[in-house]
């Protein structure tokens, strides 16, 4: 039995793959060069969320999230024990590795990450509130960003004749531009709160083991539940909706057929107009929300593909109109908590 897995190198192109290298740059590839540290590290690929082939697009912001994260891990906070994470694109999957500090940095590392990740942990509810207004700003100005056909001449008075040197040609590109130095930006925003954020639960769960040995995981992750996260929000206002549907009389609306014949119907009485507005009020910005792991242009998003919150829509309905209660039991999962919490 091998004593360990493969190694890139020695792992075949599938027939109808080959040339797949040519699609990505030469530093996110496994190479000869640097044969040596990338042999002596466990590769993982990391299907939870690349778990397709990376088109150049997606693997450009591929580079972009792991490179945050450990620019996080490795400059910002300095976490003891943790560099960040490696990656490379085999056969045009992502690869990852983490890579550990030097153990006679920890001790230094360990003043640097407890003064930075203290102040954090200190000022919370301020820093998240900035970081709030961070995501909003960069969110308007991804949405400012407009891509226009070229014109077959451009106006002679505003580019030519005004003197600016700068046409319809140079705002295609700028724009394009920012849209993946934006990306890049909001890559790093994600990570400056979520690793903190993992660390406290780590250092929570660490500490219940250490007191109370035998704890199950399970009781640990009781212990946090129960809590009010944005996540849910999308799948509330689609229950809502639901519910609006039922309660204003035009659920029928929605058995009409596509998006666009149900909301045909809808659009033929005053209670239906209503629920369109009801659902554009929540459609931004809740129905910004991706079918799949949200990091393939391709993935479906809500607001763009309307058939799959109105499916949705349409399931909560029948469920409504049998009866069905939707709601999140979240107080039954904070009274577990607690009963777990008094038990400890």
């Amino acid at each position: 039995m091998p004593d360990r897995f493969p190694s890139p190198f020695e792992i075949a192109t599938p027939e109808g793959a080959e040339g797949w290298q040519e699609m990505y740059v030469y530093s996110s590839m496994f190479s000869e060069s640097r044969r040596d540290f990338e042999d002596s590290m466990f590769w993982f690929q990391d299907g939870v969320h690349w778990p397709n082939v990376l088109t150049p697009w997606d693997a450009t912001f591929f580079e972009f999230a792991i490179a945050s994260l450990s620019q996080y891990n490795t400059r910002h906070l300095q976490v003891p024990p943790a560099n960040g994470i490696a990656f490379r694109i085999l056969n045009g999957y992502g690869y990852l590795s983490p890579v550990p500090a030097d153990e006679s940095t920890i001790e230094e590392r360990v003043a640097n990450f407890t003064d930075r990740a203290g102040h954090y942990f200190m000022n919370w509810n301020d820093l998240y509130d900035n970081w709030m207004t961070k995501i909003r700003d960069l969110v308007g100005e991804l949405e400012s960003l407009e891509f226009n056909p070229l014109p077959e001449i451009e106006d002679a008075d505003e580019v030519v004749k005004s003197g600016a040197g700068l046409g319809s040609g140079y705002a295609l590109q700028d724009n394009y531009h920012r849209i993946v130095s934006l990306g890049l930006k909001l890559w790093n925003y994600h990570f400056e709160f979520l690793n903190l954020g993992y660390a406290a639960y780590l250092d929570f769960f660490m500490f219940c083991k250490t007191v109370f040995p035998d704890i199950p995981d399970q009781a640990i992750a009781k212990m946090v539940a129960g809590v009010e996260v944005d996540l849910f929000r999308p799948d509330d206002e689609l229950k809502r909706l639901a519910r609006k549907a039922v309660d204003s009389g035009v659920a029928g609306a929605f058995s009409a057929g596509d998006v666009e014949a149900t909301c045909e119907v809808l659009k033929g009485s005053s209670e239906g107009q209503a629920w369109i507005a009801s659902f554009e009020e929540s459609a931004e910005p809740w129905f910004n929300f991706s079918t799949g792991s949200g990091f393939y242009h391709h993935d479906k998003i809500w607001i763009e593909h309307l058939e799959v919150p109105f499916e949705f829509i349409r399931n909560y309905i029948e469920m409504v109109q049998s009866g069905e209660d939707l709601n999140r039991p979240v107080e039954a999962i904070r009274a577990e908590r607690d009963r777990v919490v008094a038990e400890y």
